[in-house]
């Protein structure tokens, strides 16, 4: 406006100084008509920046008026005005929700992070005016009070134990995305991307889960160990099971102070020539002596 002002005053000044007075005033008309016609024309036509969305409102009214998209637009002069800009980039949102309760009634922080866009047109009509006033400001506040209420909401349906099993991030993501999702739909949001980061739970709890788990770990490496063992025992015979518990009692004999000297003479052969009881023939030729004793 200043270079339009200075430009037109030395226009004028130079008509007076070829042309006199007659001659300036000829000048000066055509060319405030033209700085006019100018100004009327930057007044009407606006250009909105790409990955932007201009937000209009009536002056005379002091209400809002319509949204732009990027592009070139036409305002009414004197009328019309754009008071903000809306960014349609992509953002992203981190937030810490505390205090989010499982089944149970157990108190857990939960680190997330939401990526979004905006795009005022896809909402409702009816939510224009209130979008106009606070998406231009307020995206990130609304993002994480909405993803805050689903994460509380999608929580409350969990045991600790479900939120501890393989998968849990996976499965709270997918949730989280879709709820928040349709919430924020009406407002103007594009959810891109929910992500769960750590959650936190209280120090006794987490300490139980742990012994548990210790305890689940032990339970399973033992019942391997006997189900190999079943494996093994089932392939003996009558005549082998017997034997080894004639061992086992000679054995216990041997720890209560008794001292015995058992023959491997067997009058069984079948027995003796068995490959599987080469381990019990070797074990049955020696003396089982108690400790202690001579």
């Amino acid at each position: 406006m200043f270079k339009l002002t200075v430009a037109t005053a030395g226009a004028i000044l130079l008509a007076g100084i070829i042309w006199g007075t007659v001659g300036m005033g000829l000048t000066a008309v055509f060319t405030l008509t033209l700085a006019l016609f100018w100004y009327l024309y930057q007044l009407s036509y606006v250009r909105v920046p790409e990955m932007e969305v201009a937000v209009v409102y009536h002056t005379e009214r002091r209400s809002f008026s319509r949204f732009l998209p990027p592009g070139h637009h036409r305002l009414t002069p004197f009328l019309e005005q754009i008071v903000a800009t809306i960014s349609t980039a992509p953002t992203s949102v981190k937030g810490h929700s505390k205090g989010v309760q499982t089944i149970g009634g157990i108190a857990l922080n939960i680190e997330w992070s939401l990526t979004y866009s905006l795009n005022p047109f896809k909402a409702a009509a009816a939510n224009w005016p209130k979008l106009a006033r606070s998406l231009p400001q307020q995206s990130a506040v609304i993002a994480q009070k909405y993803m805050n209420n689903s994460l509380q909401h999608i929580i409350g349906e969990y045991t600790i134990e479900h939120l501890t099993q393989p998968g849990a991030h996976k499965r709270l993501e997918r949730q989280a995305k879709q709820l928040v999702t349709e919430r924020l739909a009406d407002l103007g949001f594009e959810t891109a991307n929910v992500m769960i980061g750590a959650i936190e739970m209280p120090l006794h709890i987490k300490k139980a889960l742990e012994t548990a788990h210790e305890h689940r770990l032990q339970m399973e490496t033992e019942a391997k160990g006997l189900a190999r063992m079943q494996q093994v025992i089932s392939q003996f015979s009558e005549n082998d099971m017997q034997r080894l518990m004639e061992l086992e009692r000679i054995y216990k004999m041997g720890q209560n102070g008794v001292t015995l000297v058992y023959s491997a003479m067997s009058p069984e052969r079948d027995f003796a020539s068995s490959p599987k009881n080469s381990y019990t023939k070797l074990a049955a030729n020696k003396a089982v002596v108690a400790p202690g004793v001579s």
